[in-house]
């Protein structure tokens, strides 16, 4: 039962928990916070192709789930290639694309924006195969006791990134949707440039004779029933970047509404960098799966929040809460796959997973979409809080059978 469930405590408590690991993951780490900080289009993706492209809400879910899908196809391609020849030089390939698609984009927006969707869904591919690269990589350069804190500390770069990220992005797009995308574009050829400096080439393990063994080799049946329930663990975590910034703006209107969904996503990240490296310690000994069943539960008061709010403190009270529960998916689901997954199929595990999310996110903003044209926002978020409930259930089930 490899890495189900830890044996020891952790002897370090709050940033502490991050000394120690391998000199790449704090090299991964900045790059994340830069790339993440810069991720302005995607973060304001629905704003974006609505306000300022004039798409209605029922169009721009159907491109984002266009988008999603052209995305999972750059992330199941990285797998197999990350797999056979390596992680570094395809992440490099990778990042330059979507910087040079974004600065396409600032440059086209005035003249001609209806290719602007276009370019966006063009880079889709290519911003997709980042994901399972970047993952493979922080499992490459940890050791096996080290997988929950690298992961841990990756995580929390994300959310150092998406602190400042969303208000920097709510002044950009406010002011100048051109310089929305050629900053974006600007951040991440910088981190690109330090990938491309900062990195070793990532060792890759297919040798002639895993060459021969992989085909043998399949994805173990539990990781198939886990990228299941995690797509539709992705379908209701994608509603806070699709139903939730409509809301906000039927609530409070075009510009506020953006300030505060804005808003609302610093605090997010905020309570991770503040309260991850807590869980993290704390969680360690109840196992991935049982973590995972909590974030669940965590989820369910968040959204059944959403379902009621109409009150702004409310709504970041119930951020708040529903962020417990991504701190501990974050940190833990990638570990679960890293631990059972064949070496020689690391990448494609690492792929399968990010592609079991965004499955989910791709079927979301059509799903919410429908359903928000013949409901409401409290029918949206009382069914998500339904679909986590049934997760929970199906986690601690997952969790029992690997235990006997």
């Amino acid at each position: 039962m490899r890495n189900a469930r830890a044996t020891t405590r952790l002897s370090v408590t709050g940033f502490s928990l991050y000394k120690g690991l391998e000199k790449n993951i704090y090299i991964l780490f900045i790059i994340r916070i830069i790339n993440r900080f810069g991720d302005f289009v995607q973060l304001l993706l629905v704003l974006i192709l609505t306000g300022k492209l004039n798409l209605s809400p029922a169009q721009a879910g159907f491109f984002v789930s266009f988008s999603v899908i052209a995305t999972m196809l750059g992330q199941f391609s990285s797998g197999y290639i990350a797999d056979r020849w390596g992680r570094k030089i395809p992440l490099v390939i990778c990042q330059a694309v979507v910087s040079l698609s974004y600065l396409i984009c600032a440059m086209l927006f005035g003249s001609v924006p209806h290719l602007v969707p276009y370019l966006i869904l063009l880079s889709s591919p290519f911003r997709g195969g980042t994901s399972p690269l970047t993952n493979t990589m922080v499992a490459d350069f940890s050791r096996s006791e080290q997988l929950s804190r690298s992961f841990s500390l990756l995580y929390l770069g994300t959310n150092i990134g998406v602190a400042l990220g969303p208000v920097a992005a709510s002044f950009l797009y406010a002011r100048s949707i051109v310089l929305l995308f050629a900053f974006s574009s600007l951040l991440i050829f910088l981190s690109t440039l330090l990938l491309l400096l900062g990195i070793p080439k990532s060792g890759t393990l297919y040798t002639r004779e895993t060459a021969n063994s992989s085909k043998e080799l399949r994805i173990p049946p539990i990781l198939i029933i886990f990228f299941v329930l995690f797509a539709l663990y992705g379908l209701a975590y994608a509603q806070n970047t699709f139903t939730l910034p409509l809301q906000f703006a039927s609530l409070y209107g075009g510009v506020l509404g953006a300030s505060r969904y804005a808003l609302l996503m610093t605090v997010n990240a905020v309570t991770v960098l503040l309260v991850t490296a807590f869980l993290t310690t704390w969680t360690y000994r109840m196992g991935q799966l049982f973590s995972i069943a909590l974030a669940m539960l965590f989820y369910v008061v968040g959204y059944g929040m959403y379902a009621r709010c109409t009150a702004f403190p409310l709504f970041l009270a119930a951020t708040c809460i529903w962020t417990f529960g991504e701190i501990l998916m974050a940190t833990n689901a990638n570990v679960f796959v890293n631990a059972y997954a064949p070496l020689a199929l690391r990448s494609r595990c690492n792929s399968s997973l990010t592609i079991a999310s965004s499955l989910g996110h791709s079927i979301a903003p059509t799903a919410g979409g429908l359903l928000l044209a013949v409901s409401g926002y409290t029918q949206l978020w009382g069914i998500s809080a339904g679909l986590c409930f049934l997760l929970g259930c199906g986690y601690i089930v997952l969790n029992k059978y690997l235990k006997s």
